[in-house]
C-alpha cells in the first residue's frame, strides 16, 4: 500500500502515477490523501474517503466519474482531442498547428487539460493576438498554458520575434529552427587579413 498527498486540480482530479483520477468538485484546490494499492486508488480528504478508481483501468490516462463533475462541467469533461482541435480552428488555422503540437508533446499522459486552458483563455482575445501568442510560444518550443498566459499578459505578443520564422511548411523536414549544419560548426573561422604589425 502507499500514500501520497495530492493538491485537486481546476478540472476536478489529482494526478497519481502518470494517470488523473476524479474527485467530487467541491473539493478543488483541496489536499487530499492518495491510498494506492496494486488494484485500486482511494482518495481522502479529513480522513473520510471521498473516491474510488480502479488503478490499471483500460480508459486511458484519464479517470473520470460523471458525477464528480458540475453540471456545467460534465460534458467539458468528456470532449474529445477533435473537439479542441475545431475550437482552435475556429480561432485561426496557426492557432490549431500551435494546439496540435501540444497535444503532441506526451503520448503517455493526457494533454487535454492544457490544451483546454490554453484555448479557452486564447478564445478570449482578438485572433490576431492569439496568433501572435502561438506563435511566440511556438517560437520557443513553449507548450504550456501559464506560458501563453504570460505572454498575453504582458503584452510580449505584440513584440516583434528575435527573428524571422521560417513557417512549418517551408521547413525542410527534420530541421529545427535554431539547428546550424555540421559543417558549419566545425568551420575553421577564417584567418585575419590585418596585419597587427
Amino acid at each position: 500500500m502507499l500514500w501520497k498527498q495530492a493538491l485537486v486540480h481546476r478540472d476536478s482530479h489529482i494526478e497519481f502515477g502518470r494517470r488523473l483520477y476524479s474527485v467530487p468538485w467541491r473539493f478543488i484546490g483541496k489536499q487530499v490523501w492518495i491510498r494506492a494499492t496494486p488494484d485500486s486508488v482511494h482518495v481522502l480528504c479529513d480522513n473520510v474517503r471521498i473516491a474510488t478508481h480502479a488503478r490499471r483501468s483500460k480508459g486511458g490516462p484519464r479517470s473520470t466519474i460523471a458525477g464528480h463533475l458540475p453540471e456545467h462541467r460534465a460534458e467539458l469533461g468528456q470532449r474529445s482531442r477533435a473537439y479542441w482541435e475545431e475550437r482552435a480552428a475556429a480561432i485561426d488555422p496557426e492557432v490549431l498547428d500551435y494546439v496540435r503540437r501540444v497535444f503532441d508533446q506526451d503520448d503517455a499522459l493526457s494533454m487535454l487539460r492544457p490544451v483546454q486552458a490554453i484555448v479557452t483563455h486564447l478564445e478570449k482575445f482578438p485572433p490576431e493576438r492569439a496568433v501572435a501568442a502561438c506563435r511566440r510560444a511556438d517560437y520557443y518550443g513553449a507548450y504550456r498554458y501559464d506560458t501563453v498566459k504570460r505572454i498575453l499578459v504582458q503584452g510580449l505578443d505584440l513584440q516583434p520575434l528575435p527573428i524571422s520564422v521560417v513557417p512549418d511548411s517551408d521547413r525542410p523536414t527534420g530541421t529545427y529552427r535554431f539547428a546550424r549544419r555540421l559543417s558549419e560548426l566545425l568551420a575553421q573561422p577564417p584567418e585575419s587579413t590585418d596585419d597587427p604589425h
